[in-house]
């Protein structure tokens, strides 16, 4: 029983360390203007003064905004919300 219990804690482990090493992979790619490797899902919202890439990792989002009232990127939680303008 105890040698199972070392096993799980040892997979669990294992598999935060990945998911932390996915997520500063893709956070390193995009501070060097890069796309991330690990999306889920992307998408491309199109406005008339540009548009805006959006990539849903595992827990995290990236935003890449190419609009005429902002040219940013932002990396964070799945949370975070699309900036719109004023």
């Amino acid at each position: 029983m105890k040698k199972m219990k070392m096993v799980f804690k040892i997979l669990i482990l294992l598999i935060l360390f990945l998911w932390i090493v996915l997520v500063f992979v893709d956070y390193f790619r995009v501070r060097n203007n890069q796309d991330p490797l690990f999306c889920l899902s992307k998408e491309t919202n199109t406005y008339e003064d540009g548009s805006n890439s959006i990539c849903n990792g595992l827990g995290y989002k990236m935003i890449r905004y190419n609009r005429e009232c902002l040219k940013a990127t932002e990396f964070g939680p799945f949370i975070i919300k699309e900036r719109q303008c004023e």
